[in-house]
């Protein structure tokens, strides 16, 4: 609701001076004349003619109103369909329905649409940062790494391609990590560095600063760990900076 009502006064001209008193001099009764009698039939027929006009006025208006009510709302404008969802040549252990339809709206466009190809699992494929390096030979596509750790806690990043040994750090500005703690929290590249992905023999580093890394697995793909750095800017993924992992997937979007 408005404020206070302001307060109106009335101005002096409209309240002043409402009647007079009657003069004490009497005049004198004067005859019409033809040229009085001419005057009062003028204005008989100006002051009758005046409703008829005002009445014209009045209607136009309103026809004015509502020719105004009548003109349709434009159309607003039709809503962004969501990505279509992901299609999975095999049911995850990992993530459920909800978590990948969370996750695929946070996909670069390059990949929306192409079905999830599992490549590796440690359940199928063992325990082994070297077996998933074999796993990963022969592809070339982006990779979105998964994994929940013995306190139930699902994370992980998305490459923007494969997971392979290397020398240096490698990959580019598509890369991400996440963490679903209950709900998905996703940590973007803040530009500040490049440290991406690097894999070595055992160990594999996504981000890093001050010599801590964002996500980082050893060899046997068991211990892990989680710090804050620089390149996401993220926070601690699991809920303790040092982790045991209990299930890792890493699927193919190619």
């Amino acid at each position: 609701m408005g404020g206070p009502c302001p307060s109106w006064a009335p101005s002096s001209s409209g309240w002043a001076g409402g009647g007079r008193g009657l003069s004490g001099v009497m005049r004198q009764p004067r005859l019409l004349g033809s040229g009085d009698m001419e005057a009062g039939v003028s204005l008989s027929l100006f002051v009758s003619s005046q409703p008829s006009q005002v009445e014209d006025m009045l209607s136009a208006e309103e026809g004015e109103e509502e020719e105004e009510e009548t003109v349709p709302a434009p159309a607003s404008a039709p809503a962004p369909e969501d990505p279509a969802e992901p299609q999975l040549a095999e049911a995850s252990q990992v993530l459920g329905a909800s978590e990948i339809r969370q996750l695929s709206l946070h996909l670069p466009a390059r990949v929306t649409g192409h079905p999830w190809s599992l490549a590796f699992c440690t359940s199928r494929d063992g325990f082994s940062l070297q077996s998933l390096y074999r796993q990963m030979e022969g592809h070339n596509g982006p990779v979105l790494l998964v994994l929940r750790d013995q306190d139930g806690q699902m994370f992980g990043a998305f490459s923007s391609s494969a997971i392979r040994l290397s020398k240096g750090f490698y990959g580019t500005g598509e890369t991400f990590l996440f963490s679903f703690s209950p709900q998905l929290k996703v940590f973007k590249w803040t530009g500040s560095n490049s440290f991406f992905v690097k894999g070595d023999l055992d160990s594999l580093m996504m981000g890093s600063s001050s010599g801590q890394f964002g996500l980082w697995l050893d060899g046997d793909l068991y211990h892990g760990g989680s710090h804050p750095c620089a390149t996401f800017n993220n926070e601690v993924l699991a809920r303790q900076e040092q982790f045991c992992i209990k299930e890792l997937e890493a699927w193919v979007l190619s």
